[in-house]
C-alpha cells in the first residue's frame, strides 16, 4: 500500500512539472516597414514587374555584280541586285518580364524560435522569393538593354575571290568577259550533270571524292554567278529594351525610335520612326494596403498579380502581343499568420510578380 501511495505521488509530481515547463514558441510576425526599421527584424521587398523587350534587327548589304547588266542576254536571269543597297528591318520582338525592388512595398519579419517565416529565400537586391527552399533558388537575372551582334559573313563584299580563268581576263570589253564567265558556267553545269549522271569515265575512284568534286562545281557555280546576280550579306543585332508600367501612366508610349538607315536609334533622333508599347491593364484592382491590428498577428504579406495584354507596334504593324502579369496592378494579401510558424512549412515566390507558386509541408 505504500508503495502505491508513493507511486501515485511520483506521477503527479511528474505531471506538475511538465504543465510547469517553458513551452518552446515558434512564430513569426510580419508587418510594414516605417522610415525606421526596430532592430533584430527581417526585412524583404516585393517586386514591382519590368517588362522587358527584346528585339531583333537585321542589316542588309546588297553589292550589284560587275556584269549584271548582262544577266537577262547570257543567262536569262531577271531576279538580280542593280544597285548598291544598305537597309535595315525589324525580324521579331519578344516579351517577358522580370523583377526590381518596390520602394512601396517593403515588409519586416519578427521571429521567435525557429519558424519557416525567418528562412528567407532573398534575390541578390532583397526581393522575396520563398521561404525555407533548400539549396540556392535560381534567380533568373534580367538582361540589361545591351547590344548583340552576330554577322553571316564578317569581312566586306568584294568579288576578288573569283576565279578567273585567263582567257576571261585577257577580254578587252565587260560584255566579252561576261560571255566567257557565262560559258564557264555553263560549262561547269554540263560537267555536273555528266557527274550526276553516272558517267563511268569521269566518276572519281571513291565516294568521298565524288562528294568533294560536286561541292567544288557547286561553289564554283554559286562564285560566277554572283558575277551577275549580286552579293548579299546580312548582320543580326538584338536589343533589349525595359519599361516599368505604372498604373497612373499612360497606356502608349515610345518604347524605342529604328531608322532603315541607322537601325535603332536613340530616342530623341528624329530621324528614326517610334515604336510604340501599349500596356493594357486587364483587371483593376483597388489595393489599399494591409489593415494591420497591433493585438493580432499578420501572416506573410504577397501580391496577386493583375492580368495585363502588351502589345509592340512599329508604326501600324504590331510585332508582337501576349498576356502577362503585372505585380503593381495587382492586390495585396496575408497568408495565415500560423502558417509559417512551422519549421517545416515552404513557400516558393514568383520575384517577377510577388505572387506565390508553391505551398507545401515537410513531413
Amino acid at each position: 500500500m505504500r508503495k502505491t501511495e508513493n507511486l501515485a505521488l511520483i506521477i503527479v509530481l511528474m505531471l506538475l512539472a511538465a504543465c510547469n515547463a517553458p513551452l518552446t514558441i515558434s512564430k513569426a510576425d510580419f508587418g510594414e516597414s516605417t522610415l525606421s526599421i526596430p532592430p533584430g527584424r527581417l526585412v524583404y521587398h516585393l517586386p514591382k514587374t519590368v517588362v522587358n523587350i527584346e528585339v531583333t534587327a537585321r542589316k542588309i548589304t546588297e553589292k550589284r555584280g560587275p556584269y549584271y547588266r548582262y544577266s537577262e542576254r547570257y543567262l536569262n536571269l531577271s531576279d538580280i541586285i542593280t544597285e548598291d543597297n544598305e537597309y535595315w528591318e525589324i525580324v521579331e520582338a519578344r516579351i517577358y518580364t522580370s523583377g526590381i525592388p518596390d520602394p512601396n512595398r517593403i515588409y519586416t519579419i519578427a521571429a521567435e524560435g525557429t519558424p519557416a517565416g525567418a528562412a528567407l529565400n532573398l534575390t541578390p537586391d532583397g526581393i522575396l522569393q520563398g521561404f525555407n527552399i533548400p539549396g540556392n533558388v535560381s534567380c533568373p537575372s534580367p538582361e540589361t538593354a545591351n547590344t548583340q551582334t552576330t554577322s553571316d559573313q564578317s569581312k566586306e563584299i568584294s568579288f576578288d575571290e573569283i576565279p578567273f580563268t585567263e582567257e576571261q581576263l585577257i577580254k578587252t570589253s565587260s560584255a566579252a568577259t561576261a560571255e566567257e564567265v557565262a560559258a564557264e558556267i555553263y560549262n561547269i553545269r554540263d560537267s555536273r550533270r555528266r557527274l550526276l549522271e553516272g558517267d563511268v569515265k569521269n566518276l572519281p575512284p571513291d565516294e568521298g571524292s565524288y562528294q568533294r568534286i560536286l561541292e567544288g562545281l557547286n561553289n564554283m557555280e554559286k562564285q560566277y554567278l554572283s558575277l551577275f546576280k549580286g552579293k548579299r550579306q546580312t548582320e543580326t543585332r538584338k536589343q533589349v529594351f525595359s519599361f516599368v508600367p505604372e498604373t497612373n501612366e499612360a497606356a502608349n508610349q515610345v518604347l524605342f525610335r529604328f531608322s532603315g538607315q541607322k537601325g535603332f536609334t536613340q530616342i530623341d533622333d528624329m530621324t528614326g520612326t517610334p515604336v510604340y508599347i501599349e500596356v493594357i491593364n486587364e483587371e483593376v484592382a483597388d489595393s489599399p494596403g494591409i489593415q494591420q491590428n497591433p493585438k493580432v498577428r499578420t501572416g506573410m504579406i504577397y501580391c496577386k498579380p493583375g492580368k495585363a495584354t502588351v502589345k509592340v507596334i512599329d508604326r501600324t504593324k504590331q510585332l508582337t502581343e501576349k498576356e502577362i502579369l503585372i505585380g503593381q496592378f495587382g492586390s495585396l494579401h496575408s497568408m495565415p499568420p500560423s502558417l509559417l510558424d512551422s519549421p517545416n512549412t515552404r513557400v516558393k515566390m514568383d520575384p517577377a510578380t510577388g505572387a506565390i507558386l508553391n505551398v507545401s509541408v515537410q513531413e
